[in-house]
């Protein structure tokens, strides 16, 4: 076996030992619900029972994911609880590194002490522990949640350099097992990447295909009926739902005015997000590219849990860097500093949350129970400011270079 191999090998199993300690002491073997109802996806077609009526035993949860989602699910509903628990956090996990090491520019290594350039393994550990501080992280984390997964997916497959064999398959293949990140779509056309608009559209029929070829008619179901029910993931009100469809339904709950104001917003912001997104892009900039138009995401959806917030830790470096070109060095390491320790205060979680408390809020409650979508606009605005200080839009943008 190589040594790189090995090394991959080591770190793998050194991280699953981590995660079944570290799921052992905080007590996740009896809760992880997401992961059970994952599992539920992928019992309920190998017992060929109907997708879309089955409901976790206790919880009455529905399955809201596509048929892929199920179908790619079925390989851990074969294996024992405890075996599936260990083996998903192992890669959500890895994924947290694989997005840091996929966010930080080549120059970040440089900042470190010449000792330690060459163990950036051990510095990407270091990050992957420290994020499981973030709200979102860790949300992501104790439901046994995908999104870190689905977002290092992302990360890695469009960074790449343009011409990379089948760049933005992955994309639809994400889009094909959760829809949030359809908007990327949009992204890929306003920045004119062609191939790789193809790809994720071949990406997502493909996940399609998959569905209909093994289970048609829950399929049928999917795209036809269940798509369209926003309701059947929970309370929009709720707390954790940081989107706008989540607070304007804490401002009004079933006002007629909300759906309105909702697409008004979210078309407003849509636009706003892509014209920043393509001048970062343009700019050379593709991972604040890529997490601006995350934004997009998370404000337009009906339903943006905190656990979906996990692009704060692209955005962060985002921040870093836009804030260290505009005002130096000094002021990154204070913004970086604040930004994820705002995330780590875990705010939206101070005030009366669950069976519509949130109805209730009072102003000063409503700033902590809506601050990651506070924190979002202002890193979109500090990002809008600065951008003023990017080099000039080129036509073809240069590989994104990333060492090791």
């Amino acid at each position: 076996m190589k040594a790189d191999h090995r090394r991959l090998v080591l770190v793998i199993v050194g991280c699953a030992a981590f995660v079944a300690l570290g799921a052992w002491a905080y007590g996740l073997f009896g809760g992880m619900i997401d992961l059970r109802v994952y599992r539920m996806g992928g019992s309920v077609l190998l017992d060929r029972a109907d997708l879309y009526d089955a409901q976790l035993p206790g919880s009455g949860l529905p399955f809201t994911y596509p048929p892929f989602a199920a179908i790619a699910m079925v390989p851990l509903a074969a294996v024992p609880w405890g075996v599936a628990l260990v083996v998903w956090t192992t890669i959500s996990v890895l994924s947290i590194g694989a997005i840091w090491r996929s966010s930080l520019p080549a120059s970040a290594w440089n900042l470190l002490p010449v000792d330690w350039r060459e163990r950036r393994l051990v510095v990407l550990a270091a990050l992957s522990l420290a994020s499981l501080l973030l709200e979102p992280v860790w949300q992501t984390i104790q439901f046994g949640q995908i999104n870190l997964l689905l977002t290092a997916m992302i990360l890695l497959d469009l960074v790449r350099s343009k011409d990379a064999r089948l760049r933005g398959f992955w994309l639809g293949v994400t889009i094909g097992v959760k829809l949030t990140p359809l908007p990327f779509l949009a992204f890929l056309l306003i920045t004119k990447q062609w191939k790789a608009f193809r790809n994720a559209v071949l990406g997502l029929l493909t996940t399609m295909a998959v569905g209909f070829a093994v289970v048609p008619n829950q399929s049928w179901e999917y795209w036809t009926v269940v798509i369209r029910n926003a309701n059947r993931v929970g309370g929009l009100a709720y707390t954790a739902n940081q989107s706008f469809t989540g607070f304007l339904h804490r401002l009004g709950d079933e006002a007629s005015w909300v759906q309105p104001a909702w697409f008004v917003l979210s078309a407003v912001f849509g636009m706003l997000v892509l014209w920043l997104a393509r001048r970062y892009w343009l700019a050379d900039e593709r991972v604040a590219g890529l997490s601006v138009m995350a934004l997009a995401v998370l404000y337009a959806s009906p339903v943006s849990w905190s656990h979906h917030w996990v692009w704060i830790i692209p955005l962060g470096v985002s921040l870093i860097r836009a804030v260290d070109r505009e005002w130096g060095r000094r002021a990154a390491a204070i913004t970086g500093a604040a930004w994820y320790f705002l995330f780590v205060l875990r705010s939206i979680w101070w005030v009366p949350y669950r069976d519509d408390r949130e109805l209730t809020w009072t102003f000063w409650q409503s700033i902590p129970g809506n601050s990651h979508l506070i924190l979002g606009l202002l890193a979109f605005a500090i990002l809008a400011y600065t951008s003023r200080s990017l080099p000039k839009p080129q036509s073809a943008p240069k590989e994104y270079v990333r060492e090791g």
